[in-house]
C-alpha cells in the first residue's frame, strides 16, 4: 500500500482548484509543515481554530486542509501570546501540517461552497462567472419567504432575508462568504435574488430599493457546507489510488455553537 505525503494532497488540490487562480491578496497552499510529511489521517475544516486542533489531535491527524488561511494579513511574527501564533506554534509542536485552498476553491464548479449549495438547492441551468454561481429554481417561481425557508433547511441555520416576502423568484445567485456587493453581478446574470454570507446595510438598502432580494446565510453557513463535500471527494480520490488514508470532515462549529432562532 502506498504511503501518502502532504505533497500528494497538495497536488490533488491543485488539480481541482489551481492555486495560481487565487486572488493576489490571498494566502494559499502549504502554510505549515513539510511537503514530505506523512498524511495518513487528514482533517478537512473551514478554519483552523483551537477546537479544530483539539479535533485533529483526537483523530491523530497529520494534516489539516482548510478553506480559510492563516497569516492572511501578512503576518511578520509568530508569537504564542497571539491567537494565530498559538495555533501555528501548536501545529508545529504536534507535527501537523496545514494546507489552505481559499479563493482558488471559491471558483470551483464542484467543490466551492456556492456550487455545493446550488446542488443541494437543486438549481438548474447553472452558469458561473468567477465567484458568482447563478441557477434556476427547479419548480418555477417561488415566493421569497418560501425560498428563504428552503435555504435555511439546506444550511440548517438561520437565514436573514432583505426584501419583500411576496417577491417572486425564479433565478437565484449564490456567492458564499463576504461578497454582498455581488448582488449587482447576480442581477445582471438574470437573478431576482442573491445568497451570500454577510450583508452590509448600504447594500441591503440598494438591493431592496430596486425590488431585489438578498439572503444573508452567514459566512460559516454558506461556506462550511463545502467541508463534507471536499472531504468525501478527497477520500474517493485517494481510495482510487489505493492509499491507506482516512479523511475526516470537521464537526466543529465556530462562535460557540448555533445561534438561537
Amino acid at each position: 500500500m502506498n504511503r501518502l505525503t502532504v505533497k500528494n494532497v497538495l497536488d490533488w488540490l491543485n488539480e481541482i482548484a489551481p492555486f495560481e487562480t487565487a486572488e493576489s491578496y490571498d494566502n494559499v497552499g502549504l502554510l505549515v509543515g513539510s511537503v514530505h510529511a506523512p498524511a495518513d489521517r487528514i482533517l478537512v475544516a473551514l478554519d483552523v481554530t483551537p477546537d479544530v486542533l483539539d479535533e485533529a489531535e483526537r483523530l491523530d491527524a497529520q494534516l489539516i486542509v482548510t478553506h480559510h488561511p492563516l497569516m492572511f494579513r501578512g503576518t511578520k511574527r509568530i508569537l504564542e501570546d497571539d491567537y494565530e501564533g498559538q495555533l501555528i506554534s501548536r501545529m508545529i509542536r504536534k507535527n501537523i501540517s496545514m494546507i489552505a485552498a481559499h479563493t482558488n476553491l471559491d471558483q470551483s464548479p464542484l467543490y466551492s461552497g456556492s456550487a455545493v449549495l446550488a446542488q443541494k438547492l437543486g438549481l438548474q441551468n447553472m452558469r458561473q462567472e468567477g465567484f458568482m454561481f447563478v441557477g434556476d429554481l427547479t419548480d418555477g417561481p417561488m415566493r421569497a419567504d418560501a425560498l428563504c425557508k428552503r435555504i435555511a433547511d439546506c444550511e440548517g441555520d438561520f437565514i436573514y432575508q432583505y426584501g419583500a416576502d411576496d417577491a417572486m423568484i425564479t433565478t437565484l445567485g449564490i456567492s458564499g462568504g463576504a461578497y454582498d456587493e455581488g448582488f449587482e453581478q447576480a442581477r445582471a446574470m438574470g437573478a431576482q435574488a442573491y445568497l451570500t454570507g454577510e450583508v452590509r446595510h448600504h447594500n441591503a438598502l440598494s438591493a431592496c430599493g430596486t425590488g431585489f432580494v438578498l439572503y444573508q446565510g452567514g459566512h460559516f453557513g454558506t461556506e462550511g457546507i463545502l467541508v463534507p463535500a471536499l472531504a468525501g471527494a478527497l477520500q474517493n480520490a485517494l481510495n482510487a489510488l489505493q492509499y491507506d488514508v482516512v479523511v475526516y470532515p470537521s464537526r466543529c462549529r465556530p462562535y460557540g455553537g448555533r445561534r438561537a432562532l
